[in-house]
Parts: structure tokens; sequence; C-alpha cells
């Protein structure tokens, strides 16, 4: 509590700073004044001073009290600093000065300045048993230590000092400096390539360090090349040490956890299709638009009736039928297809009145999964299609994804099945995730486990940092193949089998939460870079919203992302955003959705299949017993990833980012704005500077920590100091 009150009264002291000038340029005034001989001022100063200095210092006190006061009237938000050095350091030279009464050569502590120093004395003398050397030692400790403050707080350069190497001794000395950097640098290039094959030696280091030799700071690189080569070392250890190995048995789970189809096929009515085919040719006939029905497929959610027009009988006048048909059949969706792509024929399809669920182990179990899973490790289960059978596309040919759906169309259970798909087919060493899950709800049952390179992320700002950690992941990774000389991941493991690289495929279940987060120019640049080029090296991208609207799905994503997923939306423009084409607001929901690729010209209708949160929990826990056996949850992770997204690791570059540009010059610029306008706030660095409003808040940050305004004080605007 008292802590709370003194700095409200520095607040409230500091309020009232645009009087501290006047009040130190009248104390220089009296300083001034007093110096004038018969002064009475100086007289009774001369009397008291050697409260701190022995009378014949009293100029020196003055011209001290001078310096220090110009200072403050230069830089007054540092008079607290400043106080409190050089107080510090007047009590410490008090006490050095007596120091010939520690030896107890004089009472007259008047004569010395004991007044001030005296307590400290005493309480050393006291502290040391009396011991006169101990008690100076420390007092010399003291100052030493104040001037290095006072030097430090300042920011007083020192001059460098070199060490030079007279000429006649250079050329024998040359050679064998030579030498001793050669076996360092032959030792460090052994530990990195024992531990980091990707970082090799610059053929400019040998002329560097000639360069150094020549210029005198010989022992400077040798001691700074002996402490990078143990914290290199030391680094590669620790990455060892939690470098995991897994069982690379397939599949990774039991299917048996999911739960089986019920076997038992709901067979629609013939005498109901019957019916709505009547219903159908008569609603036609009302407009005179003969037809023919040829055939019924039935699908787990729709049924589809293919009829035939007559000749002559346009598509665009049935299609712009769809409100008179809908009310015909007496249906509550209706799709129509004009024509069935490959066909004479036109579809209409409507709601199954006796929906199969699909299950997802029927998919897994398929036989052609198995076959396909020789091929390729990164198979999904999208759903069964018309005639039955299971569809299966490689993630690796698609190679991102795009999903939009509203809330109840089976988005999130979708979500579930493509990353048991991967979990089946992949073991933790092949396979990582990065999951991004702002609502905090979905993705939560697969916390902790081994396949994951950081905890689930929930916050926006979060997020952007694992995306800008993945860009550049994904840069590193395309340096490593170009060094290598392999154009992909594949043909990297193939030929490295001992450093096989792993997939990394990052899930984001809402993306409308980080476009909306303030961010959202760095956060489209950072997917549409992984969209764009990531493919080679192994990573993917997952996104999904519910939200399918342009400032969410802008166009920048949508051409880098061709693949394309959409489960029931609320209106035809949803469609359009997502699938660039209708339909997507006729699904029926549950699971029943639209599949689009480059490879399709018009979106496959196919039935997701619905796997429960008790059939996904059986598997974590599986997977957990497996794999975390003797293994911290801590160790699983990507250290460095965890670092980032933490924070705590600021080295990282981003200068890939379109905005970002040189931070000491936009703080230079920026406290130009500031002492021209005499105004300080994040907003109008932003319209001044043209950054975004995060950049623009972290440079009132660096502006804050270098005195040039005022904390943030509620919603009061900040107080410049310059």
């Amino acid at each position: 509590m008292g802590r709370r009150r003194r700095k409200g009264l520095w607040l409230t002291l500091n309020k009232y700073r645009i009087w501290l000038p006047f009040v130190v340029l009248g104390a220089l005034y009296f300083f001034v004044l007093s110096l004038a001989d018969g002064s009475p001022v100086l007289k009774v100063l001369s009397e008291n001073a050697a409260v701190i200095f022995w009378q014949q210092w009293t100029d020196a006190f003055f011209a001290v009290c001078i310096m220090v006061g110009l200072y403050v009237l230069i830089k007054p938000h540092l008079i607290k600093l400043i106080l409190k050095q050089f107080l510090l350091l007047f009590l410490i030279i008090s006490a050095i000065l007596n120091f010939p009464i520690v030896d107890g050569m004089s009472k007259n502590y008047m004569q010395f300045g004991g007044y001030l120093s005296r307590p400290l004395l005493w309480s050393l003398d006291y502290l040391f048993g009396g011991k006169d050397i101990a008690t100076k030692v420390f007092v010399i400790i003291l100052f030493l230590l104040v001037i290095v403050w006072i030097i430090v707080s300042f920011n007083i350069k020192l001059p460098a000092i070199k060490l030079e190497i007279p000429q006649s001794s250079k050329k024998s000395t040359k050679q064998s400096d030579r030498d001793l950097k050669k076996k360092l640098r032959d030792a460090q290039q052994e530990d990195e390539e024992d531990y980091d094959t990707d970082d090799e030696p610059e053929e400019e280091d040998y002329e560097e360090q000639e360069t150094a030799v020549k210029s005198g700071s010989i022992l400077k690189d040798l001691l700074k090349q002996k402490i990078t080569g143990k914290l290199n070392q030391k680094t590669a250890e620790k990455k060892i040490e939690h470098r995991i190995t897994f069982a690379s048995d397939k599949p990774t789970f039991d299917a048996d956890n999911l739960e089986a189809p019920s076997g038992q096929v709901q067979q629609v009515d013939e005498a109901y299709m019957v019916e709505k085919a009547k219903w159908l040719q008569s609603k036609l006939s009302e407009f005179s638009i003969p037809i023919e029905i040829k055939w019924f497929d039935i699908w787990p959610s729709v049924v589809q009736m293919k009829f035939k027009p007559e000749a002559g009988i346009k598509l665009s006048s049935i299609e712009s039928l769809k409100n008179d048909i809908t009310l015909g059949v007496r249906s509550k969706s209706l799709r129509i297809i004009a024509p069935i792509p490959g066909t004479d024929l036109v579809g209409i399809e409507i709601p199954n009145p006796k929906p199969e669920m699909v299950r997802l182990r029927e998919v897994l179990c398929w036989n052609d999964f198995h076959s396909l899973m020789e091929k390729s490790m990164t198979n999904l289960a999208l759903g069964k299609w018309i005639d039955g059978k299971s569809v299966i596309k490689p993630l690796e040919d698609m190679p991102h994804l795009l999903v939009a759906g509203s809330t109840g169309s089976g988005k999130s259970v979708w979500i579930n099945d493509f990353i048991l798909s991967l979990i089946y087919q992949n073991s933790p060493s092949e396979l990582k995730f990065l999951m991004v899950d702002p609502k905090q709800v979905e993705l939560w049952l697969y916390d902790w486990i081994p396949y994951l390179l950081a905890p689930i992320i929930t916050k926006p700002d979060v997020a952007l940092r694992g995306l800008k950690w993945a860009v550049n992941e994904m840069e590193r990774r395309y340096e490593l193949l170009k060094n290598s000389r392999v154009r992909n991941l594949k043909e990297y493991n193939k030929k490295f089998p001992d450093e096989q690289l792993y997939r990394v495929v990052i899930v984001i279940d809402e993306l409308a939460d980080l476009m909306m987060s303030g961010n959202k120019k760095d956060t489209e640049t950072c997917i549409t870079r992984i969209a764009q080029k990531a493919r080679a090296v192994g990573m993917h991208l997952i996104v999904a919203t519910q939200r399918p609207s342009v400032n969410v799905i802008t166009g920048l994503i949508k051409a880098n992302i061709p693949t394309r997923i959409a489960f029931g939306v609320v209106s035809q423009i949803d469609s359009r955003t997502i699938l660039d084409m209708k339909w997507a607001e006729d699904l029926v929901g549950k699971g029943d959705m639209l599949y689009m690729d480059p490879n399709t010209k018009y979106p496959l209708r196919i039935q997701a299949p619905f796997v429960s949160t008790e059939e996904s929990e059986k598997v974590v826990e599986e997977i957990k017993e497996k794999y975390m056996k003797g293994i911290n949850e801590s160790d699983i992770y990507n250290a460095d990833l965890v670092a980032i997204l933490e924070g705590k690791n600021e080295s990282i570059s981003f200068s890939w980012l379109g905005d970002t540009s040189d931070d000491d010059e936009l703080v230079n610029q920026a406290i130009e704005i500031i002492m021209e306008t005499k105004k300080a706030s994040a907003t109008m660095l932003q319209r001044k500077l043209g950054v975004w409003f995060a950049r623009a808040a972290r440079i009132m940050d660096i502006l804050e920590a270098k005195g040039v305004v005022w904390p943030q004080e509620w919603a009061k605007p900040r107080e410049v100091l310059v």
C-alpha cells in the first residue's frame, strides 16, 4: 500500500513537471549570486560545506551542482534518477575524504565532513569488526560501482582498447594465430556437422579472421569463437536430447476404437420415389416442359432423380423454375444440376427421407484406403459418393484446403475426420500439427499428444507468431533442399534416411477471428506465402471458417488455395465466395458437402463421415498410452516455436512482411512527428507513418522506454516529455 502511495505521489508531482525547468533555472541563478564576494549565502554555505566536502572543495561542489542542474534542465524526466545517483556519489566521496577518521588520525569530524558520512563509516566499522582496510576497500568498491552505474545510465561511450602488435612481431605471430584459428574453426565445424547439417562454414570466414588479425583484435576474436562454439555445442546437445523417435508401425491406432456402422441400410420406398417423379412431371408440364424420368440414385443423405427433357427445351428455363419445382415435389431443399457432367440428363436432388450415417471406421477399413497408404501417407477420408464408394484424396496433391460452413453443418466434425485420418497413417516422427483454435472448444481433444509442435493456440496474436514461424521454417527447409540438391521432401528423406524431415499440417479452425483481430494484413501475407510455396517442403494448410465473406476469405487467399470444401451455408453469396458458384446454400447439413479441386470443373457432392467425441477421446488415449510412456509433455514440443509463441525469442527476423521496415528509422521519424505536434498516440503514428496499428503501438512502447512519452494513464492522452 505504501509503495502505491509513493508512486501516486510521484505521478502527482510529475503532473507539475512543466515548472521544473523554472525551478532549476532559479536555483542556478541563486547559486551564481551566492558566489559573489561578500554574499551572505556564500558565507553560510562555506561555513557548512564540510558536511559534504572540505572547505577548499566548495567551488567544486558548486560546479557539480550547476552541471547536474543543467542536465536536469535538458532532461527533466530523469530528475529522480539523477538525484538518486549523485546523492549516493556525494555520500561515498565524503566517506573517502574521511579516511583519516577511519585511521584514527583526527577527531575533528567537522573538518573532514563527518556529519554526512559518519553513520556510514560507523556501520562499516561495526560490520567488519574494526578492520580499517576492509572498510576502505568496501567504500572504494561502492565508489566504482556508482561510477559504472552513472556511465551505463547516461550511455557514455568509452574509447575502445585495441591490442596493437609491433610490426616486427606481426609476421612471426601471424602464422601461429592463423593455425590456432583454423583449428578452432575446424573443431566448431565438426560440432556443427554432428548436430546440424544446415550450418555450413562460409568461404569468407578466413578472410574476415585475417583482417581481424591485422587490426589487432586477435584475443577478442579467439574468445568470441570459443564462446560461440561452446554455445552451439550446448544448443545442439539440447536439440539431440529432445529429439524423440517413435515406433513406425502402421496403422498407428486400432480402428476398433471407432464405432462401426449399424449395417442396416434404410431402403427408400419405391412408391415414394414414383410419387415424387409424378409430382415433378406434373409441375414441369404446367410450364410446357415435358420430361422423361430415367433413373433414381439414392445417396446417404439425398436422392437424385435423373430425367431427360425433350429436344428444344432450354436448360436455363428449368433452372429458373427452382422454387416452383421445390413447391411441386414438396421438399425442404432442392438442387438442380443441368446438365449432369458427362451425360445428357438433368439431375434434381432432394433430401433422403431415410438418411444413412457414414462412419469414419468404414472408410479407414476400406481395402482401397490401405492400398492407397502404400503410395501416400496423407490420404484424407472425405466420405461416400453417389455410388456408395468411399472418396479419398491425398493432401499432398491438394496441397492446401479451404473449408467453409455455417454452424451445425458438420464442418468441425469433418476436421476431426481428417486429423484422425492423418494420425492413422503417420507416426509422430513423420507428421506434426500446428493447431489454431480461437473458439477453444473444438480441438481441445488433441492437447498433449506427441503430434503437436506446440500447445494448441487460442489467441489471435499468438497465432500470428505461429504463422510467421511457419514461413521462416518453410524458407529454412527450402534452403536445406537447395543445399542438398533435391526438389521436394520425398527426395530429401530418401536421400538422407537418418535425417528425415516430418510433414507439418497447420490447422486453423476459425479464420475469421484471426482476420478480425487487427492483424489482417500480416495474417493474409503469412497464409498466402505458405500456400504459394510450402507444398514442396511438406507443409500444408487446412483453413476453416464459418463466415465465408470476402473480408475473411480474401481474393488473394482464394487464388492460392484452389481446393475447397463447402458445407451448408446461409446464402448464395457465401456459396459463391467459397466455391465461385451456387449450390452450397441447398445442402441439407449434417456432413453434406461439396468438394472441388483443380481437377474437377464441377463440385462433387459427398457425405462426410461422422466421428463422435467419445471415439476421438478413445483414439487420443491410445495414442498417449502408446507413445508418451517415459516422455514429458514439454519434450514433445518444438522449443524454438514455443519460445516464439511465448514472446521470449525476439531474435527471429520477419523481414519478408510487406510493412516491415527499419525500426530505428521509424522511431526517429516518430520522435520528429511528436516534437512537431506535441501529441503522442498510436493512431496518429499509424496515419503519419503509414504503418499498421500493431506496429505503431510497438513504436509507442519503444518511445516510452526511451523516455520520450509518459506511460499511458487510463483513457488520458499520453504526455510528451521532449
